[in-house]
């Protein structure tokens, strides 16, 4: 059986669920298992990354002039991340991310403390490597991510769990070929009770800075772009 045959058959299958969550979950797993047993490739690697910082949950307007954030404050916010790179530019990864929020019930003003734990699976691309090519000697580089997840929540009262919908950018300051220091700004959507207050309004987003380390196991060779010589002619001085 052909790898296009086995691709077509799990296409028939996303297309014959009926939940959409249920599709994503099966997304999810077919990502898990490529990036598990996919087969090894001359210039191919891993990257790992994790980061800590802040993050803030905000529910989106549903009606202007209603304010749906009274006295959001700044949780904490961890995220770590293991990604198969199939090129200096392109590569596809599982994540975790969580942390421990605080803003407020809408209708009370009460405070309300909750955590969340979220998988996910998506693509990476290093913009840096993609326009100019790789090279190991390159100080800044810069990364997009997108992502497909989901989420879990509790406080001391509920429980709550959605489809996530996320990305981010990621500046990345190297150490060594293989270490650099980043700095990622991330937005990742949900449903609007996640924080499990039950505000009403359509969607909820989480808003994070995070800085961290990236550390890649890779062989790649340098493919950076230079300017083409012009040949000598034989009218060339």
């Amino acid at each position: 059986m052909t790898t296009f045959n086995v691709l077509s058959a799990f296409i028939r299958f996303v297309k014959s669920l009926t939940n959409f969550k249920h599709k994503a979950i099966a997304l999810f797993a077919f990502a898990v298992l490529f990036c598990l047993f996919a087969n090894a490739q001359r210039n191919s690697g891993w990257e790992f990354t994790a980061n800590i910082g802040g993050q803030a949950f905000y529910r989106l307007h549903k009606t202007k002039g209603v304010d749906l954030n009274p006295k959001n404050k700044i949780g904490m916010t961890f995220y770590c991340s293991a990604t198969r790179l199939f090129s200096p530019a392109f590569g596809l990864g599982l994540f975790y991310q969580g942390g421990l929020m605080s803003n407020y019930y809408l209708k009370t003003g009460q405070p309300n403390d909750w955590t969340y734990h979220s998988v996910h699976a998506g693509g990476t691309i290093n913009l840096s490597n993609w326009i100019y090519g790789y090279s190991s000697q390159r100080f800044y580089s810069l990364a997009l991510r997108g992502n497909i997840g989901l989420g879990f929540s509790s406080n001391k009262e509920s429980s709550a769990k959605t489809l996530m919908l996320g990305g981010g950018i990621q500046n990345r300051f190297a150490l060594s070929p293989n270490l650099a220091v980043s700095l990622s700004i991330g937005i990742t959507l949900t449903n609007a009770n996640f924080d499990n207050t039950g505000s009403g309004s359509r969607f909820g987003g989480l808003y994070d800075v995070t800085a961290g380390i990236v550390y890649n196991i890779f062989n790649f060779k340098p493919t950076q772009k230079t300017k083409r010589k012009q040949p000598k002619g034989i009218f060339h001085r």
